[in-house]
């Protein structure tokens, strides 16, 4: 079926087939028999330094419990274009990270005149970020709550067989 496909598509239009895709647009693809697998550690490294936030200290929720923002907070205006990059980076990756939407909807209602305060509560985000990525890279060196090494299993693409 997607020979025929790919057949009927290349007489339409000029193609080249490159293979089998592993990373396109920000996402990693890993496809083996029993299922397409995506992630987007990569873009989340790549959102880390552009936003100087590699070396920041890990938090383990996206937002705080008692996190209040409002639009006319009386902290410092920061530069709008460098908070809509942040936030769209951000949004972007939720395809994949959608434990991150709640906390992003939060800071987002801000994106006209943002403050210092929804800039840091957006930072928040990326130090969550940071705490899932090296998580994920300590699966098989520390031990883990079940939930949390379940959340791991299926990350990785592992599968329990009896």
């Amino acid at each position: 079926m997607f020979n025929d496909f790919k057949e009927v598509m290349t007489k339409e239009f000029e193609m080249t087939d490159i293979g089998e895709m592993s990373y396109f647009l920000g996402v990693e693809i890993k496809q083996a028999k029993d299922g397409i697998f995506m992630s987007q550690w990569k873009y989340a490294e790549q959102i880390l330094s552009k936003f100087r936030m590699k070396d920041c200290k890990p938090v383990s929720t996206p937002a705080e419990t008692s996190m209040k923002l409002r639009v006319n907070s009386n902290k410092e205006s920061v530069n709008p274009t460098l908070f809509k990059s942040l936030v769209g980076s951000l949004r972007y990756l939720t395809f994949t990270r959608p434990d991150i939407m709640y906390a992003l909807g939060l800071v987002s209602r801000y994106m006209e005149t943002p403050k210092e305060d929804h800039f840091i509560a957006t930072k928040r985000i990326l130090r969550y970020i940071k705490e899932q990525k090296d998580q994920l890279a300590d699966i098989f060196t520390k031990s883990l709550k079940m939930e949390v090494f379940q959340n791991l299993k299926e990350k990785l693409g592992m599968q329990s067989r009896i």
